[in-house]
């Protein structure tokens, strides 16, 4: 009887192609065959157990990935020019686009991640979400730095004057 690779791979017990007792090759020198304890874990609960902990590992480091992009981010709109021009606007809508999108299909992506152990992925799920709202906040930090953002009456009414810093104090 043949088997498909599956039902091999899920049950290593099944023989194939079992050879007859005559055809039996001697063992070589100083091999020693184990005997196996019944009470010992099979070859087939060690590879489910490692296959539930390679999908837990999987997802927490889908879930922290947004976060390698904070650092490179940060970076980048401190040092791009805080000037209406078209670099630094683009870079700014990136900042917002890239976390959306991300928030849309990594969260797609960690479903997939679902097994049967009860570790928790509502916790992954917030850890991903709160990582690209982060590289969101970078961008809400840009577009103040670039005046885009109202935040005082004269923005919003046009009968107030702007108000003028004449000096700025950084020890007071």
């Amino acid at each position: 009887m043949s088997y498909s690779w599956e039902q091999l791979y899920e049950n290593p017990d099944l023989k194939v192609n079992q050879p007859s007792k005559e055809k039996i090759i001697p063992s070589p020198p100083g091999f020693s065959e184990i005997k196996r304890n019944k009470n010992e874990p099979t070859l087939n609960t060690i590879k489910n157990f490692d296959l539930e902990k390679l999908k837990q590992k999987k997802a927490w480091e889908m879930a922290f990935s947004p976060a390698k992009n904070i650092p490179m981010n940060l970076i980048m709109s401190y040092f791009s020019p805080n000037s209406l021009q078209l670099i630094p606007i683009m870079m700014t809508l990136m900042l917002f686009i890239n976390p959306g999108k991300e928030i849309f299909f990594g969260l797609k992506n960690l479903n997939l991640m679902e097994t049967k152990s009860s570790y928790d992925l509502i916790l992954m799920k917030a850890c991903f979400i709160l990582m690209c709202l982060g590289n969101m906040l970078i961008g809400v930090w840009k577009l103040n730095s670039m005046g885009l953002i109202p935040n005082t009456k004269s923005d919003w009414l046009s009968w107030e004057s702007a108000v003028k810093v004449e000096e700025k104090s950084w020890l007071a």
